[in-house]
């Protein structure tokens, strides 16, 4: 079972509590409905007796609604009154009656409403002993069979209508129905057999009491212990004899297959079986790991995971019972259609609509039942369709007890139907979409992996779960729903994604709001906005939160991605404004919609709004306005300037041509898949949708850690130190429970489930986002081992910046080794990246994460007072004391810029939101007071990334410095309510560097915030990403687009000047996209732009150097940036911090000797000390230099298992300390980690 769709925050996981939940909404619906299906005769019965009811003033048990009780037991007998409910065929296309299978089949046994051939019939009254009957010992069925059999009636009397030509939607006849021993003598020996248990309880207690006189409650205890066995006992046995009962089914088809007339699709059964013990388990994978993510969305508190160690299809097929085609009336008029429009298309596009093909559509009936086994061992049982589960019970985090179950298919009765596409081309086959027609009754066996153990098939804490985790699997393809399968790309191994679910975005900027109501005991309110939508709810972005103020500024904008989904659902964008409290749950404030359909309509065109906020219910109103705009924005199409070849230009020039060395590109079935595997990113549009799948990870192993324990010698000395090689294990042992986890920006935005014990986990999961600016994004991926009582190691990165992998394509699909951790292993991933025509202001390119350096020594003011400086931006604090302030010649004052005693260093504020933080500096000129005398402000997103700019700031005097510093206020003077008084000005040079540094360890406040910022330690620890994020694209995209930009300043003046005629536009629609005029204008922007960069470099030079970095840890380990920006003529890579040079020298044989000499971005040599000093002091400051290190892969102190409980402890006691003290913080409504389950 493959998705196309992998499981994300869009498709998450289905749960068996909301599967619950949907049939007990729908079972009083079909409650109702069911009882519309009988006859007229026994639809006048109910009316009479409702009649009835109604003049006595009472209610009939079927018009209340069902108590849970009764739920529940229809959830599990399949409703015994009915599910019967009428949806939409997606095979078809027509409105089709379905129904859940259910264990009792009685109405259906007896009104047998199969449609089948003609049966041949006698020409004189019938008499039952001339046919074949289920009851007729073999050689006598067999006689019976022959009599009617082909080229001529046997017996006299009989007649040659033999169903070889059946009706014309029949391609296989569909199954004779025979009689079941279930609903006869099964049913009887059933019911004897609860009266016999009964008796036997009532005997023993009554002989008992009169003959020995004991106690009540042990002679319950033994009547119980009887019965129950009596009763036990008597299940098996018919239990058994069902099983025989389905075997000489089984047999008696087998024989109807020897005849002349074959019956049903008993030939299909006969090739099922011999090809059912060839298939490969490895098939069932999928499968396999689909239940194993149902049941893990769904486990109870007691269980911390669940496995599904192993599927076996066994040797016992199963059965296909009946297998017919469908009618579909549509198929002639689309022919004559298609025909028809055909005359008016040319080449292309009449090949287009030829490679649509065929439809066929098909319904298959199957059921399996287990085959007698020999139940003294497991090993017997293996014949028929099994899986393995191992539940870890215990408290999650802290322990888990493995309870291995051996889980046998009993029962599966279902129906699907197919509707298959089929291809003039190689392989004929293009879609599959299939439906189920109702729930398919499936019944399974658990008993423990004990040699001989109980079947608790009949208690309900594992058998009904994993039967509930099966329903709840299927029905995520019951009609109306279904899957579709590109089942052409399957069979050519293709599984390469070509394009973002993604639409388009939704540009958002909230402004403000005016006229709030008051919604505290003060007087005023703590409003923020989150952005939603308006059916599915779950907010998609939060501003952020406005203290005490009716009239907030905020001036934030995002990115909200529009799918498919949401235009059908016809969904609303919901900006919804919310008061934020402390002890309760936050008050909605008001709210307002706009249709995503209207917003479409008006692509790339921005809508101002002024909205009046309404209440939660329908047509109520709330005090208050709500500035803001919104703007859709499509997907761009890709430039023909731009195409390469697709081939990996890393490669030597001899390897390039090899096929087997290029990325995967899959199945190119258009001309915009073409155009995806074979067009780079491009740079006129740096904003776009990013989506990243990790598929799967092979040979995944945690490293050995254990020492060499005893001497080596007798032999010993000549073994290897080290186990080498793959591992030999797929699951179990010491492998790890492993889940990835995924950063944009190093910031943390997706993580899949585990998968417990296993060395090639599947995966399939993944997510898309906006980004600002691919020229700088960088995706991490990062590998863990869910462990116990400690916290999950990490086992791996793989750090993807997008300009280094997209180098001739918009998509990779690729092999990534894992490096960083303490394991080995190799993960597959999927990068897709899709511009949208959105063209942001430089400042707006950049990173949420990273932090503000002052570059200049000193910060100067014209105060004439000496002053202390405290800076504060969101969770970040800096302070400048006052002694570092002196006053000037011209009469100003200046503050130092370098803090710190021991280790003095510039002043450096690590940012984690930097389009909702500004930098507020408070100035303390009067040395008696706790309060700031004056402020100044800095808005973040007015700054380029890494570009050094000077800022001067006013400084503003005023009595409500909250409302200053809260509000996004460019203008304070315009605001009379601000009292604002300019009393001067501060001057300093600073830049944004985007990107984390050592001094955001102190924002790990929890588990995922301190597993970020593990992540970025490793990857630059292992020398995997530099120290600066810097915004570039590669040598081949530079020379592609220089080479589009000298064809272009040609077209530039053409458009200029206005001499535009029909021709010269339908070349530039040829040339550069339907989207010309939106490349031209993006053109003039990234034209200037290159104009004034070359201006800048060739007057300033390069960037300057990144300032030196300190930690704030409580050992000392200084460490500085030698990586510059590099210049165009440049080939090294700056991502990477450390890079690789050749000396070349002759050896004594006249042969050349490369050395590597590792190298910085600068092009110095990097030199490493060998000489280091003994002691033990030494060694104690060289471990504390390097534990950082050490600890991330178990080496140190942290490879023995108790030091990392202890360091797992005191995380958690300080992670929940300031949990506890978050909870009376004001906070919005911010969008959690977004995962499949």
């Amino acid at each position: 079972m493959s998705n196309t769709h992998p499981y994300s925050g869009a498709t998450p996981i289905p749960k068996i509590a909301d599967f619950l939940e949907e049939q007990r909404r729908r079972f009083p619906s079909e409650h109702v409905q069911a009882h519309t299906l009988p006859s007229a005769a026994e639809r006048n019965a109910v009316e009479d007796s409702n009649t009835g009811n109604k003049k006595d003033g009472k209610t009939t048990k079927a018009d209340a609604h069902p108590t849970a009780k009764e739920q529940t037991k229809a959830l599990k007998h399949g409703h015994a009154d009915g599910n019967r409910r009428t949806v939409k065929d997606p095979a078809t296309g027509a409105m089709v009656e379905i129904e859940d299978v259910n264990k009792d089949f009685k109405k259906e046994a007896n009104n047998p409403e199969l449609v089948v051939p003609k049966a041949a019939l006698p020409n004189h009254p019938s008499d039952e002993r001339d046919f074949a009957g289920p009851t007729q010992p073999m050689d006598e069925y067999a006689e019976k069979q022959d009599i009617t059999a082909p080229p001529a009636p046997v017996a006299p009397g009989t007649t040659v209508d033999v169903p070889i030509h059946g009706e014309k939607t029949n391609i296989l006849f569909h199954a004779t129905p025979t009689l079941s021993l279930s609903d006869t003598v099964f049913a009887g020996f059933e019911q004897k057999a609860t009266i016999l248990c009964a008796g036997i309880f009532g005997t023993i207690l009554v002989l008992g009491k009169m003959l020995g006189g004991g106690s009540i409650w042990a002679l319950i205890l033994i009547s119980a212990g009887v019965s129950g066995g009596v009763w036990y006992w008597c299940q098996g046995v018919m239990h058994e004899a069902r099983t025989v009962d389905w075997e000489s089914e089984k047999k008696r088809g087998e024989t109807a297959n020897q005849n002349l007339i074959p019956e049903s699709v008993e030939w299909m059964n006969s090739l099922l079986g011999l090809v059912w013990s060839l298939v490969n388990p490895e098939m069932f994978s999928a499968l396999q790991d689909t239940l194993e993510d149902v049941m893990q969305a769904s486990l109870p508190g007691f269980i911390e995971n669940v496995r599904v160690a192993e599927m076996s299809q066994g040797t016992n097929p199963i059965r296909i019972l009946s297998l017919r085609a469908l009618p579909d009336t549509e198929v002639p008029e689309l022919k004559m259609a298609a025909t028809a429009a055909r005359d008016g298309m040319d080449e292309q596009q009449r090949k287009a609509e030829e490679d649509g093909g065929e439809v066929y559509n098909l319904e298959i009936a199957f059921a399996y039942n287990a085959a007698p086994v020999d139940t003294k061992s497991l090993s017997g049982k293996t014949r028929n369709m099994h899986m393995q589960l191992v539940f870890y019970a215990g408290i999650p985090g802290l322990v888990g007890v493995p309870l291995p179950i051996w889980v046998e298919l009993k029962g599966l009765v279902g129906t699907v139907r197919l509707r298959i596409q089929i291809s003039p081309d190689s392989p004929f086959l293009k879609t599959l979409t299939f439906t189920l027609m109702g729930i398919p009754q499936v019944s399974v066996s658990c008993i423990p992996m004990v040699e001989k153990g109980i079947n608790i098939l009949n208690l309900p804490m594992i058998s009904n779960f994993v039967n509930a985790s099966i329903a709840t699997a299927a029905n995520e393809y019951v009609a109306p729903k279904s899957m579709s399968l590109e089942i052409g790309k399957m069979l050519m191994g293709d599984d390469v994604k070509k394009e973002t679910e993604a639409l388009g975005i939704l540009w958002v900027n909230i402004h403000k709001a005016t006229g709030l109501s008051k919604q505290d005991r003060t007087g005023s309110s703590d409003p923020y906005i989150t952005l939603a939508f308006s059916k599915y709810g779950k907010p998609m972005y939060s501003t952020r939160v406005i203290v005490d103020d009716l009239n907030p500024i905020w001036n934030e904008s995002t990115g909200i991605l529009i799918r498919s989904e949401h235009i059908k659902a016809g969904e609303a964008l919901s900006v919804e404004l919310w008061d934020s409290d402390r002890f309760t749950a936050d008050d909605l404030v008001g709210k307002c919609e706009i249709p995503i359909q209207d917003l479409m309509v008006h692509s790339g065109k921005t809508q101002d709004y002024v909205s009046k906020l309404s209440g939660e219910e329908s047509g109520s109103t709330m005090p208050g306005e709500l500035h803001w705009s919104v703007t859709f924005f499509g997907k761009t199409q890709f430039r023909p300037a731009l195409r390469t070849s697709g081939k990996d230009v890393n490669l030597p020039p001899q390897l390039k041509d090899h096929p087997e060395l290029q990325d995967d590109k899959g199945q190119l079935d258009t001309a915009e898949e073409d155009a995806v595997m074979h067009t780079p990113p491009d740079p006129l549009w740096p904003s776009g949708i990013v989506s990243v799948i990790v598929h799967q990870i092979v040979n995944l192993e945690v490293r050995d850690k254990t020492g060499t324990y005893g001497k080596r010698k007798d032999g010993k000395e000549y073994s290897p130190g080290m186990k080498t090689g793959e591992s030999v294990q797929e699951e179990g042992g010491k492998l790890p429970s492993s889940y990835c986890t995924i950063t944009l920006n190093d910031q943390l935005i997706y993580r899949t489930r585990s998968k417990v014990l296993s060395s090639k986990p599947i995966f399939n999961a993944g997510t898309e986002r906006f980004i600002r600016d691919w020229r700088s994004a960088i995706v991490t991926v990062s590998v863990r081992d869910q462990r116990q009582r400690e916290h999950d190691p990490l086992l791996g990165v793989v750090p993807l910046k997008l300009s280094d992998i997209l180098q001739t394509s918009s998509e990779v699909t690729r092999w990534f080794p894992l490096d960083g951790g303490l394991g080995f292993g190799q993960i597959r991933i999927s990068i897709l990246f899709r511009s949208v025509d959105l063209t942001l202001p430089p400042p707006l390119l950049g990173w949420e994460v990273g932090t503000f350096e002052f570059l200049s020594h000193t910060i100067s003011a014209s105060l004439s007072k000496p002053a202390k400086l405290k800076f504060r931006t969101g969770g970040s604090v800096g302070k400048i004391p006052r002694k570092s302030c002196h006053i000037t010649q011209a009469g100003g004052i200046e503050w130092s810029t370098t803090v710190g005693r021991k280790n003095p260093r510039p002043l450096r504020l690590p940012v984690l939101h930097r389009y909702m933080s500004p930098i507020c500096i408070d100035i303390y000129t009067s040395s008696s007071s706790r309060k700031p005398d004056c402020h100044a402000m800095i808005w973040l997103d007015k700054l380029v990334d890494n570009e050094r700019t000077s800022i001067t700031v006013p400084i503003w005097s005023t009595n409500n410095p909250q409302r200053l510093s809260q509000n996004y206020i460019e203008t304070p003077g315009q605001h009379p309510e601000l009292d604002v008084k300019e009393i001067g000005t501060m001057t300093f040079e600073g830049r944004f560097q985007p990107g984390m540094d050592r001094d955001h360890a102190r924002f790990a406040t929890d588990n995922d915030s301190r597993e970020t910022y593990e992540t970025w330690e490793a990857c630059r620890g292992e020398g995997i990403r530099g120290d600066t994020v810097y915004t570039e694209t590669n040598a081949v995209i530079d020379e592609l687009h220089k080479k589009s930009v000298r064809e272009m300043r040609h077209d530039l003046v053409k458009t200029d000047k206005g001499m535009l005629g029909e021709e010269e536009e339908k070349k530039f629609t040829d040339k550069y996209g339907m989207n010309w005029r939106e490349v031209f204008e993006a053109a003039h922007v990234e034209l200037g732009g290159e104009e004034e960069e070359e201006v800048r470099r060739r007057k300033l030079g390069p960037l300057d150097p990144p300032v030196e970095r300190y930690d704030d840890y409580g050992y000392d380990t200084d460490y500085s940036e030698t990586s510059t920006s590099p210049s165009d003529d440049e080939s090294d890579d700056s991502y990477h911090h450390i890079t690789s040079s050749q000396y070349v020298e002759h050896g004594q044989d006249g042969n050349e000797v490369h050395q590597i000499i590792p190298r910085t971005n600068d092009g110095d040599a990097v030199t490493r000390t060998h000489d280091k000093s003994s002691g033990p002091i030494a060694a104690l400051k060289d471990y504390r230099e390097n534990q950082k290190g050490l600890h991330r892969k178990h080496r140190g102190l942290m490879q023995w298992k108790p030091m990392r409980s202890l360091a797992f402890a005191k995380d958690e006691a300080k992670f929940g300390a300031r949990k506890l003290r978050d909870k009376v913080k004001l906070h919005g409504r911010e969008p959690d980690v977004e995962t499949e389950v």
